[in-house]
């Protein structure tokens, strides 16, 4: 009863601030995207506290757009200019129609809820408040002010094995934090994506500092690189407490991009490249644990090499359909021979996963949007010379290359951060002059 009061309280406040102040009020829910593990019931509906703020700040935005006519941004027509529409729409037709299809209507619907229609909602709002480019930076340090009280919790927990909820991950000697989450990987699926957004940032603000060194204050040194620093350091030893390793190539990858594509660090990348396959392939430790992880022959890639070939099995029969939202584990039961292997949620797959979830129609639609997305930061760099889409561009691919072995989606909190990432690339910023 305290508990749910609270909750009432927390909803009723939330709902004030963003009437008084609807930017803020967004920027909030990046800092507070962890709040979907705070479940409770609206009636006969599942809910949580992430999916409650977006709905309020989404009835908030409705009104005073078109009853109060305030000076916001008109999302649609953005969406519309850049041409966003019809592929957000093609993804919200596959996605109705693997929820109408799913053995299970009502977690689809829930999927549907969670996972598609509000990150989209987030979406209009995100692209109506955000007006300048200090607007933009206001949703970057949210975003790592989320990853600080994470990571937070997580280094708690590799010195004092606190709240950790398997006995194996717990024990000092097979220790792998959990933070907030259920489970390790759910860290670094999540920290990824903002460590590389942060090096992209660092990377930026530095070239920035040494061309106006002169006319930028100590102050503005120590907070600003000082807190990317922080995120960055913090967020990076959290993802090696819980042993993520995809997390780990994904954000080489994401790196490699960002210094192939930084023109002073070209070079050097390409230096630490070579020298860092070098140690790997001379040191016998590193090439066999390297040799391992690239060919699946360690315990965690044989259990998803035969989950990927028992999903393409089942894929075979429902090549079109696939299994329908919230449908996996059901469809695939009848194809898993595997038995001494669970049958998990997903198939850990990025590809498959979309595949399963919303038929070979919604995977074609994610790719189209990905490459859209890749096509547009691109273009905009090479016309700008910003160095922020190539920032947001450095973490999609992080996310992807993550998702070879894992589900950097289907997840509350990352479902809007995919989504806030593609819009945070639409907004347009002014060409960076050639001096600097």
């Amino acid at each position: 009863m305290v508990w749910t009061i609270l909750l009432i309280l927390f909803f009723f406040a939330y709902a004030y601030f963003a009437w008084r102040n609807i930017f803020w009020a967004t920027a909030t829910i990046c800092a507070l995207l962890p709040a979907y593990l705070i479940r409770f019931s609206l009636g006969p509906m599942p809910m949580t506290a992430l999916e409650m703020m977006i709905l309020i700040l989404f009835a908030v935005w409705f009104i005073k757009l078109k009853f109060r006519k305030e000076k916001l941004n008109n999302p649609i027509k953005i969406l519309e200019n850049k041409k966003w529409t019809w592929p957000i729409l093609a993804w919200l037709s596959f996605a109705i129609i693997s929820m109408l299809i799913s053995p299970d209507l009502r977690a689809a619907a829930g999927i549907f809820k969670a996972y598609f229609f509000e990150p989209l909602l987030f979406l209009l709002v995100l692209l109506s408040v955000v007006k300048t480019k200090k607007d933009l930076e206001i949703f970057f340090y949210a975003l790592g002010f989320s990853a600080l009280y994470i990571s937070a919790f997580a280094i708690y927990q590799k010195f004092t094995g606190f709240a950790i909820p398997n006995p194996i991950w717990q024990a000092a000697e097979t220790r792998r934090v959990t933070s907030f989450y259920g489970y390790p990987n759910a860290i670094g699926l999540y920290l990824a994506p903002i460590v590389i957004l942060y090096a992209g940032l660092l990377i930026s603000n530095i070239q920035y500092l040494i061309s106006k060194i002169k006319k930028v204050t100590a102050r503005y040194w120590l907070l600003d690189i000082g807190y990317l620093l922080l995120v960055i350091a913090a967020s990076t030893a959290s993802i090696i407490f819980a042993r993520s390793e995809g997390a780990y190539v994904g954000i080489l990858a994401g790196l490699f991009f960002l210094g192939l594509m930084t023109k002073k660090l070209r070079w050097p990348t390409v230096a630490l490249a070579l020298i860092f396959v070098t140690v790997i392939a001379l040191v016998p430790q590193f090439r066999h644990y390297a040799v391992e992880q690239i060919t699946f022959k360690n315990d965690s890639g044989k259990v998803r090499q035969i989950m990927w070939r028992e999903t393409w099995q089942m894929l075979r029969d429902r090549l079109f359909s696939g299994a329908g939202s919230a449908g996996y584990q059901e469809t695939f039961a009848p194809y898993h021979k595997a038995k001494y292997i669970e049958i998990y949620l997903y198939p850990h797959n990025l590809f498959l996963n979309f595949w399963t979830e919303m038929g070979l129609g919604g995977l074609i639609v994610f790719l189209l949007i990905t490459i859209k997305f890749f096509k547009d930061t691109i273009k905009k760099f090479l016309a700008t010379r910003q160095p922020l889409f190539i920032t947001l561009s450095a973490v999609m691919i992080t996310i992807l290359v993550h998702g070879l072995v894992d589900v950097p989606y289907f997840k509350n909190d990352l479902a809007i951060l995919f989504w806030l990432i593609i819009g945070l690339s639409l907004f347009e910023l002014k060409k960076i002059p050639k001096n600097i």
